[in-house]
């Protein structure tokens, strides 16, 4: 089941102008995303017959914050808390099927990369401290636990997105196969699933020298969504997937089939979202 990620159009621009575009394509499985601007009431959702997703910073703060869940600054982990938490109400009132967010890093980012060609966040390599990774680590799996408990209590599904940078990679969390290992130890596959970035996949695999599809196949029997872009190895991209790429054979893996896969691309025209679209149903 293929979705779309609201995240197509330009930053800063409201949902509605997003869902309408997808809506006049009838593309109607659509992923509620993270660039957009606040809006003070979704009341309108209701007119559109689609199935929905939630995706971590959506619904948009009033007030701009990084959601990090592993944060050290308990200021920021509460408030990254708070979010998340209304963002699961929010997937509850809609009847979302999903709500996606990610692990959190090991340092507060300075903000948003600003840059078209790269959408990673910014990152203060001073902030690095040699205590951090366990720390957050720890305070990382505390936060998931009291997410998993308000998701029950609400009877909201759950997944959890896999990281993944090159430059970066010493400031995120959930990157390496060592960490799921250790995550499946302790969480149960009812409670919360894996999102699958396939983005993220390619700049981790590359950054600590690990197989892909034998990462898949480690986690696959947890991953419940699939996020879906191209990107050629450096940065986090997010441009429209590409015809028989690498990515194809996870894909087209049938135990994926009826998983929620969303094309999650930044910055393109919707006639390329619908051709891409119409390209993966296709195929499948």
């Amino acid at each position: 089941m293929y979705f779309v990620s609201t995240t197509f159009i330009k930053d800063n621009l409201s949902i509605k102008n997003a869902i309408n575009q997808l809506y006049k394509n009838s593309i109607f499985n659509i992923e509620l995303g993270s660039n957009h601007s606040y809006e003070k009431n979704y009341s309108y959702l209701k007119k559109f017959k689609v199935n929905f997703c939630v995706h971590n910073y959506f619904p948009t703060p009033k007030k701009s914050i990084v959601i990090n869940i592993a944060s050290q600054n308990k200021t920021i982990r509460e408030k990254s808390l708070k979010h998340v938490k209304k963002a699961i109400l929010f997937s509850k009132k809609i009847n979302a099927q999903l709500y996606t967010f990610h692990p959190g890093f090991l340092t507060d980012p300075d903000g948003s990369n600003i840059s078209k060609k790269n959408y990673d966040f910014l990152w203060n390599k001073n902030k690095l401290r040699s205590k951090n990774y366990e720390k957050s680590w720890k305070l990382m799996i505390l936060s998931i636990k009291e997410i998993i408990k308000f998701a029950k209590k609400n009877d909201v599904k759950i997944a959890i997105e896999t990281e993944g940078s090159i430059n970066s990679k010493d400031h995120l969390l959930m990157q390496k196969p060592s960490e799921y290992k250790k995550f499946f130890k302790i969480f149960k596959k009812k409670d919360i699933g894996i999102n699958l970035n396939i983005g993220h996949l390619n700049l981790a695999s590359k950054a600590f020298k690990f197989n892909k599809f034998k990462f898949v196949k480690d986690v696959s029997g947890w991953v419940v969504a699939m996020e879906l872009s191209h990107n050629y190895g450096k940065n986090d991209d997010h441009l429209p997937i590409k015809k028989n790429s690498w990515y194809w054979k996870i894909i087209k893996n049938p135990k994926f089939k009826n998983i929620p896969k969303v094309l999650e691309f930044r910055n393109t025209n919707i006639n390329i979202v619908k051709n891409t679209f119409k390209l993966v149903n296709k195929q499948n």
